[in-house]
């Protein structure tokens, strides 16, 4: 019984609807066109800035060992940021000299490479940062927040 009278009651008011100018006036809109992938091209040569977030030290580190750094502002292509601030980069150490018999401690680090907005990581080419002590005193290192600078490697298209 409450199911035929629930039935009537739904008929009855779309009777009423459809008898009405209610639709009538109505406006359809068609659906707002998305862009399924806005990919930008993130071209070679773009500056990528990174901050060091680990301290090296000559006497401790190994050529090879892997570097963790941040980016330090967006990188953007048409206003859209394609690599945040905050992003991970990695990059390595190339070449450690030690503090012994009289030679000069020094470390030469470069980025290779930072995450892009989408995941993927874009390759980097850094000049290699060279951190010297002075002479004869004391071992090379480099604090936390020591600034690089390196370039996009190749251009690459990003999901944005």
């Amino acid at each position: 019984m409450f199911k035929q009278l629930f039935f009537r009651s739904c008929f009855a008011a779309a009777s009423i609807f459809a008898g009405s100018n209610l639709f009538a006036t109505a406006s359809i809109q068609p659906p707002v066109a998305f862009a399924m992938d806005q990919l930008v091209t993130l071209t070679a040569g773009t500056v990528v800035n990174v901050t060091l977030n680990e301290p090296i030290i000559a006497e401790e580190i190994s050529v090879g060992n892997a570097l963790d750094f941040m980016v330090r502002s967006n990188v953007t292509v048409n206003g859209k940021v394609v690599i945040a601030a905050g992003a991970h980069a990695t990059g390595w150490v190339k070449s450690v000299k030690k503090a012994c018999d009289g030679k000069c401690s020094e470390i030469t680090i470069t980025v290779e490479n930072a995450m892009a907005v989408d995941g993927q990581m874009v390759n980097l080419r850094s000049i290699p940062h060279i951190v010297k002590a002075p002479c004869c005193d004391g071992t090379a290192k480099a604090d936390i927040g020591s600034n690089l600078s390196a370039r996009v490697l190749n251009d690459i298209k990003i999901n944005a």
